[in-house]
């Protein structure tokens, strides 16, 4: 029985606000706090949508952020994530890379379940592999739809 949820920030929750960027968010996140104007909806935009959804979730999971390395930290996010998600973690912290099957092991073992309670979602299909190979639920996310669907199918 599935008993947590574990989200990526990146391209899952958070999208760049110019759709053609294709780089890692965790580096446009750094390059645009570093300048004097920065605002972050000029650079972000949220996943409301897909909050909403993980909102009606959280009466019957836990639920997790995993990130790879910083972003899920600023402070514009804060009230995104308060009261939603039971703890944040992030790979770099963790000394470890999010496409080892390791990190899931250990994140496992810091929300005290086994492997198979938890699904784990991520745009990334290396990491979902990693997760996976760790004895992990997951769902590659491709869009919110497919996600509720591939879920709903997943929890019954």
């Amino acid at each position: 029985m599935i008993k947590a949820l574990i989200s990526d920030v990146a391209r899952v929750l958070l999208f760049p606000k110019d759709s053609g960027y294709e780089g890692e968010l965790n580096g446009l996140y750094k390059t645009g706090r570093g300048k004097e104007s920065f605002n972050f909806s000029d650079y972000f935009e949220i996943n409301t949508e897909l909050l909403e959804f993980y909102r009606k979730l959280s009466n019957n999971l836990n639920l997790y952020i995993f990130t790879s390395d910083i972003l899920q930290d600023a402070p514009e996010l804060q009230k995104y994530w308060s009261g939603l998600f039971k703890d944040v973690y992030s790979a770099s912290k963790m000394g470890t890379h999010k496409s080892k099957p390791e990190a899931y092991k250990i994140l496992a073992g810091r929300i005290g379940l086994r492997p198979e309670e938890i699904v784990f979602v991520d745009d990334n299909l290396i990491n979902t592999e990693a997760a996976k190979e760790a004895g992990l639920q997951t769902i590659r996310y491709l869009d919110n739809k497919t996600l509720e669907q591939d879920l709903s199918t997943l929890l019954r």
